[in-house]
């Protein structure tokens, strides 16, 4: 069982400013935390079902608790199994001169949509992704689920887009997501590239805008305002991912 202090540390990790200062995180569920002990990054503590544990040799300590004491602790509406408390790896620099494509994600606030793009990412093998500050916390309960195993694979930093784009050098192709642009089915879309998605209400700040070579477009035929961020992540990843497939991928 857990003791009130162990409870309350736990539950304090749901929180950007606790797991901030304590390089902590939560991550919940049997496929998760699999992906979790996998990767190679520290675990700090496992809390667990006995029928989750048993058999099992964990490189850190594990509290057996019956699921109503997993219930408390965790940040899931319906908890599974086991959570674990894992530690944070050391912040990435953003790529100085990127081989393929990188997504940059101008102020995507909502978790549930970073961590798809996450998850889009993973398949899609993009190279890198770098987030502006005010973007969501890589590391919420939310992020972390949504994206599926993706926080432990992709690679993933927190700049300030507009400096860092300013810096990188010219034969980059910088691309940003605009309702106004070419259409992103008949363009080619050649590698290293820097592909800039904006959030939904906002779009892509000014000062990120003005160092886009080349504005893009998802076409509407409909009459929808804007796309999820993250669907929009995925159609451009997948189009990116056809050109390097060459001319025969286009049908």
């Amino acid at each position: 069982m857990l003791t009130a202090a162990q409870r309350k540390d736990i539950v304090a990790l749901q929180r950007k400013k606790e797991r901030d200062d304590r390089r902590q995180f939560l991550v919940e569920g049997p496929k998760l935390v699999e992906e979790l002990l996998a990767s190679g990054w520290r675990v700090d503590r496992i809390v667990a079902v006995a029928e989750w544990a048993e058999g099992r040799d964990l490189p850190c300590p594990i509290h057996i608790v019956p699921l109503s004491e997993l219930e408390r602790v965790s940040a899931m509406e319906t908890p599974n199994q086991v959570l674990a408390v894992a530690r944070m790896p050391a912040a990435a620099a953003p790529p100085a001169s990127p081989a393929g494509l990188v997504l940059a994600l101008d102020g995507i606030q909502d978790p549930g949509n970073l961590g798809t793009i996450l998850r889009t990412a993973d398949w899609f093998a993009v190279e890198h992704v770098v987030c502006s500050p005010d973007c969501a916390d890589r590391f919420n309960p939310k992020v972390v689920q949504a994206g599926m195993g993706a926080v432990f694979r992709v690679p993933l930093s927190t700049a300030p887009l507009a400096q860092w784009l300013g810096q990188l050098p010219a034969d980059v192709e910088i691309s940003g997501a605009f309702l106004d642009g070419d259409n992103l089915y008949a363009t080619p879309h050649p590698v290293p590239a820097v592909l800039v998605l904006g959030s939904e209400g906002r779009g892509i700040s000014a000062a990120v805008a003005a160092h886009i070579r080349r504005r893009i477009t998802i076409p509407r035929p409909g009459h929808g305002e804007s796309l999820n961020a993250a669907i929009a992540a995925a159609l451009f990843c997948a189009e990116w991912r056809r050109d390097l497939l060459g001319p025969g991928a286009r049908g």
